[in-house]
């Protein structure tokens, strides 16, 4: 993916593919925060979440080897053998590969005694640190493209906060009525956000965006807006919030591509 970032005069250079990586990984590491958090906390219902991590860490990382050109030539290997830190993705690599270890500790525990001899909190801070790794670096990966100016920097807060509120939304349709709060709330800074958003863009790029991007902009905000302010019912707060969340990070990826003519 990151062959595409900075290059001059290319227009559409993702796909949805890469949209759908884009969701994933922020459900991937929403889901890994939050079985952490439980997981530090001895919560009963831990184990459901590191499930739930795992697996969509596995279809993540899935999704981002089938979706690249050179995928029978595993040349994503190279994210683990080198050291890029000024690369997103391999920050995003990392992070993703340190949950995914984490997760496995402690769920494989129950049949492999010498796991059982490490303390929870050890693959639960390990767990932590990846999935806060893993929530930063899409904004990362969309604001170090300068050369296209509806990936700014408002993309480092959207796309955690937005993660955040998918997963939240998940975990409420799934009957644990302890995220109805924090749900709310995150819904609540999204949509602070998303309003936000459109007032930081200017010329070419704010005419692009409300000509392409406004409509299915301001239907995701809305919905996110009815999650957080007017539904009691919480599983229906969850649903419409999460696919407000899930259409905003999709239509960034894919409307931001638009570059600016003469950069």
């Amino acid at each position: 993916m990151t062959e595409f970032y900075g290059v001059p005069n290319t227009s559409e250079f993702w796909h949805w593919t890469n949209a759908l990586h884009f969701v994933l990984v922020g459900l991937a590491g929403g889901m890994a925060l939050l079985a952490a958090i439980l997981t530090l906390r001895q919560h009963p219902e831990r184990n459901r979440y590191v499930w739930l991590a795992a697996v969509l860490i596995v279809l993540d990382l899935f999704v981002l080897w089938a979706e690249s050109p050179a995928r029978w030539r595993f040349s994503h290997i190279w994210l683990f053998l080198s050291f890029q830190p000024g690369a997103p993705i391999w920050w995003g690599a990392w992070g993703l590969a340190a949950a995914l270890v984490a997760t496995a500790a402690l769920l494989l525990k129950q049949w492999f005694v010498p796991l059982r001899r490490i303390p929870e909190v050890v693959p639960g801070l390990v767990l932590l640190l990846g999935s806060l790794v893993a929530l930063a670096y899409p904004g990362f990966a969309l604001a170090v493209n300068t050369t296209r100016p509806l990936w700014n920097e408002m993309m480092l807060f959207i796309f955690p906060i937005t993660a955040l509120l998918m997963v939240l939304a998940i975990a409420l349709l799934l009957g644990s009525t302890w995220a109805r709060r924090w749900e709310v709330l995150v819904a609540a800074l999204s949509l602070a956000l998303l309003v936000a958003y459109p007032l930081t863009l200017q010329g070419a790029a704010r005419e692009h965006f409300n000509q392409e991007g406004l409509i299915g902009y301001g239907v995701a905000g809305l919905l996110i807006a009815v999650a957080a302010l007017f539904f009691r019912n919480p599983r229906w707060a969850a649903a419409l919030g999460l696919a407000g969340a899930v259409g905003v990070r999709w239509l960034l990826v894919m409307v931001g591509q638009f570059q600016s003519p003469g950069l």
